[in-house]
């Protein structure tokens, strides 16, 4: 999630995430995504329970999607996520569901860069945008600064 960076979440597909023709669900790939967006908050050490705590979070506003191809129960994959955009209260990301080249499967969490080979295949890829607000009323804030920091969200 850190602005120009790359965030690896490796998995494994569970059976709680498949529907009866045994492939993963199509809205669980967003429950993927989400478990990869707080993992990348925690390993910036800023966990999203932290955040509900202060009365803040993230609202998904706008995706656009595509499903390349189904991901079944057993396989280890990964999910890359990188900041795209940002705008004073919003952040623009876009993550792959993806087959790690098996030189790679020992990576996870921020990388500068990867490399050309990483990718063996993608089965999912979205882009999104998100929203941060104010819980209680419910309407949009500006990202807090500790977050600008530790996401390096400052203007190019």
């Amino acid at each position: 999630m850190r602005h120009q960076e790359f965030h690896l979440f490796p998995l494994t597909i569970d059976f709680d995430l498949l529907d009866a023709g045994n492939i993963v669900h199509h809205p669980n790939y967003l429950v993927l995504c989400e478990r990869a967006r707080a993992r990348a908050l925690e390993d910036i050490e800023v966990p999203y329970s932290e955040l509900l705590s202060q009365g803040m979070a993230f609202a998904l506003t706008e995706t656009h999607s595509k499903y390349q191809k189904p991901a079944v129960l057993g396989q280890r994959l990964s999910i890359i996520t990188r900041g795209i955009n940002f705008s004073r209260t919003t952040i623009t990301l876009e993550q792959q569901l993806i087959l790690v080249n098996p030189n790679y499967r020992s990576l996870s969490g921020y990388l500068q860069k990867l490399p050309e080979d990483f990718i063996e295949q993608t089965y999912f890829w979205i882009k999104m945008r998100l929203v941060c607000v104010k819980l209680n009323p419910l309407k949009a804030q500006s990202i807090p600064e500790i977050l600008i920091k530790k996401l390096n969200l400052k203007n190019p």
